[in-house]
């Protein structure tokens, strides 16, 4: 949210950025939420304000197991395969046995979808993402795609620094998501390679945070997470970045490296393609072996070029400013009419 206002005031939108759970009085022309929820949305277009948001929606495939669909994640608890608002609402009735906790989720997610059902436009990351908004909830709301981006100035290829051989590089938070744990176990030991993973903890996971660092031995060394602004003399130090989520949309960090110059590892589970398309090397997070050749295969490859050419070109701030204030003068031509 703070980089995509900043790159709007850039073209000259004036932008009121607000943090909080209810719509404070004011007058603008759009109102773009990140996490906004039914009330808010009806609240706004009560005012006659037209309402984008950002979904940030990762589907019922997404699980933290072995297979798609087969995980125990609380998004499992609304049931694989429904469709639409009203599986939705008959998911909530007669539940007694469920946990508060999976009914509070299973009520927000109906929220979710009826404040995407009543927003004038729904801005998703990928096209896979709009698909995935469409067929497992069954929200029909016209969608304008807006890639996820990073700052290109920050991060610079020097494909010419000297990088040593076998180093790899896992940027992220630390958390069962970003399956850090599975990516130290697939290369921990792995002859001739050097696996650092940098990230700090996540405040709910504390217990993963301690297998990660009692699994880091040998060849593989687990840091703090570093200030953003450190993070390109990282990159540009390692050969190769993994990233072996369960899910991935974009994965801001898998950018940031191909920036940087790296060769990159990212999950099969997503959207990530999209974006990298034949220009990174793919991994199943369920399979450790399947980590480990995709790491070995990008450690004997270069850098894409192509790839950092589609990068500067279409997934920085500025362009995600441009096509996100194409969705407003959208949305508001759609009010008008």
């Amino acid at each position: 949210m703070e980089h995509t206002a900043r790159a709007l005031r850039g073209l000259g939108v004036e932008v009121e950025e607000h943090l909080g759970p209810r719509l404070p009085e004011g007058s603008w022309d759009v109102v773009h939420g990140f996490q906004l929820g039914a009330q808010e949305v009806a609240g706004a277009r009560r005012r006659g304000v037209p309402v984008v948001m950002s979904t940030i929606y990762w589907g019922l495939a997404y699980t933290t197991s072995g297979g798609a669909g087969r995980g125990s994640t609380a998004r499992d608890a609304l049931g694989r395969g429904r469709r639409g608002i009203r599986y939705l609402t008959a998911s909530l009735k007669g539940r007694e046995h469920l946990s508060r906790l999976a009914l509070r989720e299973m009520a927000a997610e109906l929220d979710q979808v009826r404040a995407w059902s009543t927003a004038d436009l729904l801005l998703p990351n990928a096209d896979g993402e709009a698909q995935h908004i469409r067929e497992d909830l069954g929200v029909l709301t016209e969608t304008v795609v807006v890639p996820n981006a990073i700052d290109a100035d920050l991060f610079t290829p020097g494909f010419d620094r000297p990088r040593d051989a076998g180093t790899v590089l896992c940027v992220g938070r630390i958390e069962p998501h970003k399956n850090q744990l599975g990516t130290i176990t697939a290369l921990r030991g792995l002859p001739g390679t050097s696996l650092i993973v940098v990230g700090p903890p996540h405040p709910h996971h504390a217990a993963y945070y301690e297998q990660c660092r009692r699994a880091a031995t040998g060849n593989v060394t687990l840091l703090p997470g570093v200030d953003h602004a450190d993070l390109p003399a990282l990159y540009a130090r390692h050969r190769t970045h993994v990233l072996a989520s369960w899910y991935e949309t974009t994965g801001l960090v898998s950018l940031e490296a191909a920036a940087s110059g790296c060769t990159v590892v990212t999950t099969d589970r997503g959207h990530a393609r999209e974006y990298f398309g034949d220009d990174a090397h793919y991994c199943d997070p369920a399979a450790p072996a399947s980590i480990r050749a995709a790491v070995t295969s990008a450690l004997a490859d270069e850098p894409s070029r192509r790839l950092l050419d589609r990068i500067t070109t279409r997934y920085t701030w500025a362009d995600t400013a441009r096509r996100t204030l194409d969705a407003y003068v959208s949305a508001l031509d759609r009010r008008h009419a």
